[in-house]
């Protein structure tokens, strides 16, 4: 039973934190030293929340891009997070790339929590997948990653989330094709109209949100424990 003091009070680490960013050091120290509800705090306020920070000169500009996506989709915006170092300014992923800085050689890493969504990707996946093993494309189409992406799609679905860009960009597979165009999109029109330099853009759909902060609590410990 949820009782509302576990809540309201705070340890000293939880209070020092002021800001709406922070370095990788202050983040590995801070989020160690914090106990289990604060560290999901912790993830929610510096990984998934506040202000971006490849867009905090200009923050209505990233909200007009989730709106986009949304409204491409049929889906609440809100179901569309941008995570990753254009969240946090710095990288969070193993050695030697974390705290690497936010760049133009960076990715804008979308999460979108869908379970409608979702489903319809794991049909095209195992769509693609039926194609294959009957032999349907041409060895000129085939992608020397097709095998590597069948097995690992095959692993992601099990765990409720599925990566787009791991399914071939071709008209049949509408759910992904949409949403990698989208994106693709995105990355050239900040470009021009912004001078916002990205090199890529991609979409990893979650069925629920409880899948996705479970994932990216995995994937953040398992990062600083190996750098700790």
């Amino acid at each position: 039973m949820a009782n509302i003091i576990d809540y309201i009070k705070l340890s000293s680490e939880a209070k020092s934190v002021t800001t709406l960013y922070t370095s990788p050091d202050q983040f590995l120290k801070n989020y160690l030293l914090l106990d289990d509800l604060e560290q999901m705090s912790y993830i929610n306020h510096f990984i998934v929340n506040n202000v971006k920070f490849a867009f905090k000169n200009e923050p209505l500009l990233y909200e007009n891009l989730t709106q986009y996506l949304g409204d491409k989709l049929n889906i609440s915006k809100d179901k569309i997070k941008l995570i990753g170092s254009a969240k946090t300014g710095f990288s969070i992923s193993p050695n030697p790339d974390y705290g690497k800085k936010f760049s133009e050689k960076s990715d804008l890493d979308f999460a979108i929590i869908d379970e409608g969504i979702f489903s319809q990707s794991v049909i095209e996946y195992k769509q693609w997948k039926k194609n294959f093993d009957n032999g349907i494309y041409p060895q000129q189409l085939q992608n020397k990653y097709w095998k590597d992406n069948f097995e690992n799609l095959k692993h992601q679905c099990k765990r409720g989330f599925i990566d787009t860009y791991k399914i071939p960009n071709y008209t049949e597979f509408k759910t992904t094709q949409g949403i990698d165009n989208s994106l693709s999109l995105i990355v050239a029109n900040l470009d021009t109209y912004h001078n916002i330099k990205v090199k890529n853009a991609s979409a990893r759909i979650y069925k629920d949100w409880n899948t996705f902060f479970k994932q990216l609590r995995l994937n953040t410990e398992s990062v600083l424990s190996k750098i700790n």
